[in-house]
């Protein structure tokens, strides 16, 4: 009974890991680390939602991210679970205070599986803001990782660098399929034994 019952757990988690493709969703980011952030700026302000109104957001200074004075600055953005990304919405810095000149404007993008080895995605242009309220800028991450690192490597001439919000888009790292392929292996094995055992009986 209980090697039957080993066996129907193998095969639904193989069958689940084998049918897991859903269509990509936003993620909520566990943790956010960043360089620098200056005076009352908030680096939770870069998840939060604050300032934004639907795909907008309102430009209010209070809501946003900033660096210090002359550090191009780093994020490190932890998803706390590895993910299959599929892309990033980026909200730039805007005019606010004290205006768009400390809008990303060369972004490079790192990601990473264990917070320690980070390898390259790419580098992207973003483009400064005109008036409020303002879009996000959409860009594509397919890769696999837990971390992602953001290089503000620089800006539109400010000595300040800042971001108003950042989202991210994907799902749950599937289970490979040789893995799955091996559970529902051990289930059958499971099941044979069981019915070996009943006939010598």
């Amino acid at each position: 009974m209980v090697k039957r019952n080993l066996f129907f757990a193998a095969l639904f988690f193989a069958t689940m890991a084998l049918s897991s493709i859903s269509s990509a969703a936003q993620i909520a980011v566990s943790n956010v680390t960043a360089s620098s952030t200056f005076g009352t700026y908030s680096l939770s302000n870069l998840t939060n939602g604050s300032g934004l109104t639907g795909s907008l957001h309102s430009g209010d200074w209070t809501t946003k991210w900033l660096t210090n004075q002359n550090d191009p600055g780093t994020l490190v953005f932890d998803l706390g679970f590895a993910y299959d990304l599929t892309s990033s919405s980026i909200w730039n810095y805007g005019n606010g205070c004290c205006g768009a000149g400390r809008s990303v404007k060369d972004l490079g993008v790192e990601a990473s599986l264990d917070g320690i080895t980070y390898f390259n995605i790419g580098s992207f242009l973003l483009n400064q803001p005109v008036g409020d309220p303002f879009a996000a800028e959409s860009i594509s991450l397919i890769t696999t990782a837990q971390f992602v690192r953001f290089n503000l490597n620089s800006n539109y001439g400010d000595s300040y660098t800042g971001l108003s919000e950042v989202q991210f888009f994907g799902e749950a790292a599937s289970v490979s399929e040789a893995s799955s392929i091996a559970l529902l292996g051990l289930g059958l094995m499971g099941l044979g034994i069981s019915r070996r055992k009943k006939k010598m009986l």
